[in-house]
């Protein structure tokens, strides 16, 4: 794969839009690794990556060392940096993982009360909506888990946040990066409609709608991206049998 000339990338095609070269270089690779353009195991050469984005190889180490943070890609001794691989079993673990959180941080918006920062949110959808009318997928998810970070630190629960990302992160990582679904197939109604009535229906007042509703979400995406790990994970974590799909009216 051609990566580009970071003096061709807008800072509006990314997300959040900081300014280093280093964070530019950090997304266009991640970009990359996340639609798997660049496959687990290939081999990441920094004064190659370098000469395609048009920077510095200091750049290139700084990008590369926040991935490994990311736990997308990992130094092996003299052989370099490598892409690493998300497994069926990890990703099936770490979507339990995010369902114990998500269903926590969307009972407590419910039962508190508290209204999320309507500018920020609002924000987000709109971005959200944006990376729809492009079909950019991976601007869609930065997007998404920006979002449902923001709503862990409404719900109180900030410092779970880093652990919400990184899992989330790894399962977008394992359904868009999937040869289940065609590339060019998305969301129909659009990722940010679909977290407006999410966010409608956490802030609802019914904790136990609410739940339903960050259940159901999560599914329907599993559903439409990787049906592999929506059975790994069981239709009855979500409430649901192989027999009786999740009902999604109302909810996305």
């Amino acid at each position: 794969m051609s990566l580009p000339d970071l003096s061709e990338i807008s800072l509006q095609d990314y997300a959040p839009p900081i300014g280093k070269k280093s964070d530019l270089a950090y997304h266009a690779v991640k970009r990359a690794i996340i639609l798997r353009y660049y496959p687990p195991e290939t081999q990441i050469l920094e004064q190659t990556l370098a000469a395609e984005l048009n920077c510095s190889q200091s750049t290139i180490r700084e990008a590369l060392l926040n991935l490994s943070k990311d736990g997308l890609v990992e130094r092996r001794g003299y052989y370099g940096t490598v892409v690493t691989d998300t497994s069926l079993a990890e990703a099936t673990v770490m979507v339990n993982v995010r369902l114990t959180i998500e269903r926590a941080v969307a009972a407590a918006i419910a039962t508190n009360g508290t209204r999320p920062d309507e500018k920020r949110l609002t924000t987000l959808l709109d971005q959200m909506d944006q990376a729809h009318e492009v079909g950019d997928l991976y601007l869609g998810c930065e997007l998404d888990r920006a979002f449902h970070s923001e709503l862990a630190h409404v719900a109180g629960m900030g410092l779970l946040s880093p652990i919400l990302q990184r899992c989330a992160l790894h399962i977008h990582r394992f359904t868009l990066g999937s040869v289940e679904v065609p590339r060019d197939f998305f969301q129909e109604s659009g990722i940010g409609k679909e977290h407006r009535g999410l966010l409608e229906t956490l802030c609802s007042g019914s904790r136990v709608q609410a739940e339903e509703a960050i259940m159901q979400h999560i599914a329907y995406v599993l559903q439409r991206w990787s049906p592999s790990l929506y059975q790994s994970v069981g239709a009855e974590t979500f409430g649901a049998t192989n027999s009786q799909p999740i009902a999604l009216e109302g909810v996305l």
